[in-house]
């Protein structure tokens, strides 16, 4: 009785060798597909970043297939904005340069057919948003060269456009003319190129 006691024990004893064996070897098994997977998704998302880095710019056309720099100058100055109100002024200073470009693409379209005073019009709205970003820069004198660019080749003179202009030639601290010798400047008939008016308030320092 005894010695078919200890065969039976040693029979349970090696059944549940077996099954722990058993369970190693699924264990190990999982893991290591586990690994393998892991490695495919890394991989993965490693082609998906290189293809994002690589991809190119969605470009907006018309009905007719031209670029349509209209909107993609516009969405930048969505873009700098949000920039602004996030106190991002280096990222909405470069998103302005890129609207200010679209808008100087124009004048290559077949399609449109847009003036100097037109294109100078459209160039010197966004050198309001400029004026800010350098005024919070302290750079006073350029901020104003903006003012006087938007100011002066607006169709009308605001009162808001009157109120910045004062408050940004006060901020400058000309010697030479008075806030009202700018405004009619502003104010004097004819178009107003930006490097012009650069040239002309380094005259006035």
């Amino acid at each position: 009785m005894t010695d078919f006691l200890d065969v039976l024990i040693v029979l349970l004893v090696l059944v549940w060798l077996w099954t722990r064996f058993k369970k190693y070897k699924a264990d190990k098994q999982d893991d290591h597909q586990h690994e393998h997977n892991n490695k495919q998704d890394e991989a993965l998302a490693v082609v998906v970043v290189k293809e994002d880095l690589n991809s190119k710019p969605i470009v907006v056309e018309d009905v007719d297939g031209e670029v349509d720099y209209l909107q993609l100058a516009a969405e930048k100055g969505r873009e700098a904005k949000l920039a602004m109100r996030e106190k991002n002024n280096v990222e909405a200073w470069e998103l302005i340069q890129q609207q200010k470009h679209f808008y100087s693409q124009l004048t290559d379209q077949q399609s449109i057919s847009i003036s100097i005073t037109e294109m100078i019009g459209l160039d010197s709205n966004v050198s309001k948003d400029l004026a800010n970003i350098l005024r919070l820069e302290k750079k006073h004198k350029d901020a104003l060269v903006h003012i006087i660019y938007w100011v002066a080749n607006s169709k009308s003179v605001t009162k808001d456009q009157e109120s910045k202009l004062r408050a940004y030639f006060n901020r400058a601290k000309l010697t030479g003319p008075t806030v009202d010798d700018v405004m009619d400047y502003c104010l004097a008939a004819g178009i107003k190129e930006f490097h012009v008016i650069q040239n002309d308030v380094d005259s006035w320092v």
